[in-house]
């Protein structure tokens, strides 16, 4: 069964439901769409057919390549947090869903698209796929309850460290061995092999996995009240929205001035 929405394309293959990012070229985030996908996640959610979801691309180059910077440039000022703030609400949605999750990453999952990866139970990343989360780039930090998550998954400091504290872009060899990905596999078969570990998920026994993710989880309200707070604090320094500004219009921000 298929249907689309405006943005997202769903599918459910048995007891399997795909959520297929639809918004190309590059998948922005905007508002409409991530509002559509948290939609998509509570329909998962309340849904006792759906026993695994995936989170898709429709577009083969970009999983997503983060919050849709043209939306963001004509956002008045007072709402310019809005979309960041938003896609944390998605984040938290994912993490919080009682379910086996899974990201099939085709290509680039940059900024907020990773942070949409990363809100997953697993993940699968394409031969050509890059992942980053540079936002020390823009004078913000990823928050307190990414960088812990981060932390979880990281097999390896170093690459943490250049991930975040350098802002740079890992490639698809550097995020396995980091641990920030699952598996690597050829893109012609990342559907195939997203399918095939989301059948074998959907296979848990539904109570115990939800329990299982509950209390591997480490995100209580205390820690999403201190990142949104630490976000909105940085998000209203001078120089962070200079560098905004200088993203939209496609320019470097240079910290050294």
């Amino acid at each position: 069964m298929i249907y689309d929405s405006w943005m997202i394309a769903v599918e459910r293959i048995a007891r399997v439901r795909v959520l297929r990012l639809e918004n190309g070229p590059d998948n922005a985030l905007s508002l409409a769409l991530l509002a559509e996908l948290r939609d998509a996640i509570a329909e998962a959610a309340a849904d006792p057919g759906t026993r695994c979801l995936v989170l898709a691309s429709g577009t083969p180059r970009y999983f997503s390549m983060g919050i849709d910077l043209k939306e963001f440039s004509r956002l008045p000022a007072a709402r310019r947090a809005e979309p960041f703030l938003t896609l944390l609400s998605v984040y938290r949605s994912l993490r919080e869903l009682p379910k086996p999750t899974l990201a099939a990453i085709g290509g680039s999952a940059i900024l907020g698209g990773w942070i949409l990866a990363m809100g997953c139970d697993f993940r699968l990343l394409t031969e050509e796929g890059r992942i980053a989360l540079s936002e020390i780039r823009f004078g913000l930090s990823p928050t307190p309850v990414l960088l812990r998550r981060l932390r979880g998954m990281s097999a390896s400091p170093t690459l943490l460290k250049d991930l975040v504290l350098r802002g740079r872009t890992l490639r698809a060899p550097e995020a396995l061995a980091g641990g920030f990905v699952d598996r690597v596999v050829p893109a012609p078969a990342l559907l195939q092999e997203a399918l095939r570990a989301a059948k074998s998920l959907s296979q848990q026994a539904p109570a115990a996995y939800a329990a299982v993710k509950a209390g591997l989880a480490e995100e209580d309200d205390a820690l999403w009240r201190r990142s949104r707070a630490e976000f909105s604090r940085l998000f209203r320094l001078p120089e962070v929205q200079k560098s905004l500004a200088a993203l939209s219009g496609k320019r470097r921000t240079r910290w050294e001035d």
